[in-house]
């Protein structure tokens, strides 16, 4: 029976001549590498040389050589250095848009033209995008309801963006007009767009004016709503966000359909981070 070979014996007895952190690095790297590599060579002489010229042609084989036999005798490296690599790429992501949100508070969290719900002086405040043709964003509006009875101290921020159709287009001229002219009906006018089942058209955006007795904005867009629109577009994109619903809660970034509990642990992290700066 082929004796188990322990990694780290492994790497004492066999890397002496070279720096033994420098050996450590290319056998993580090359473990990483053999992800891709697996089923036709471990690694090329390329780079390995790419990657740290102050190894022989030799000690290059050598390292090649041992990370194999590690591999051979202990696969669970594999796992172990792709997992690693995960983190280590979550970690980067998440700073970065903790730096791109860091660098865009103004317009997050900040610009006169957006309608809001919930708390006027909130102590926390989500930023939610949302589109009237979205069925997503139709299924999260309840979440959201929940939320702020949950957390009375929430505010939402709320970022129209027609992205489904030019249905949706008027729609959002529609809502946005109402709040920069009757902020007070803008509410009923949004969550009744929202319930209908189906995507809007032009019949059931005139139902809700009706209904909401803001039949004088349609076809009748304020013209300060397609820089309001233009600039939410522009944020999405700045913050690398592919659609709809998306919520921005302290430096988190929300994308998607998610349940009730996950809104409220952001929320709740959300607040200790804030009150911990205090």
């Amino acid at each position: 029976m082929k004796k188990s070979i322990n990694k780290n014996e492994l790497i004492t007895a066999k890397l002496t001549g070279f720096s033994k952190k420098t050996a450590l690095t290319f056998i993580g790297l090359l473990s990483l590498t053999a992800i891709g590599f697996l089923g036709s060579q471990l690694a090329t002489s390329q780079f390995v040389s790419a990657n740290d010229a102050s190894l022989s042609a030799a000690q290059q084989q050598e390292v090649k050589a041992i990370v194999k036999e590690m591999l051979i005798n202990d696969p669970e490296l594999l796992k172990e250095a792709f997992i690693a690599l995960q983190t280590r790429e979550m970690m980067q992501q998440q700073a970065g848009v903790e730096q791109i949100i860091a660098a865009n508070q103004q317009a997050l969290f900040a610009t006169p033209t957006d309608p809001w719900k919930g708390a006027e002086n909130g102590d926390i405040t989500m930023v939610y995008f949302t589109d009237f043709n979205c069925p997503y964003c139709k299924q999260l509006e309840p979440e959201l309801d929940k939320l702020m009875a949950a957390f009375p101290q929430l505010k939402i921020i709320i970022k129209m963006v027609p992205l489904q159709g030019q249905s949706a287009v008027d729609a959002v001229d529609f809502a946005q007009t109402v709040w920069l002219n009757e902020p007070e009906k803008y509410l009923k006018v949004k969550d009744t767009l929202m319930s209908a089942p189906r995507r809007l058209d032009s019949q059931a955006i005139a139902k809700v004016a009706s209904m909401t007795g803001t039949t004088q904005w349609l076809n009748n867009t304020d013209s300060r709503v397609a820089d309001a629109v233009s600039d939410n577009l522009d944020l999405m994109r700045t913050l690398r966000i592919g659609g709809t619903p998306s919520m921005v809660i302290g430096d988190q970034i929300i994308a998607g359909l998610v349940p009730f509990e996950q809104l409220k642990q952001q929320v709740e992290l959300a607040l200790e981070a804030q009150n911990g700066k205090k």
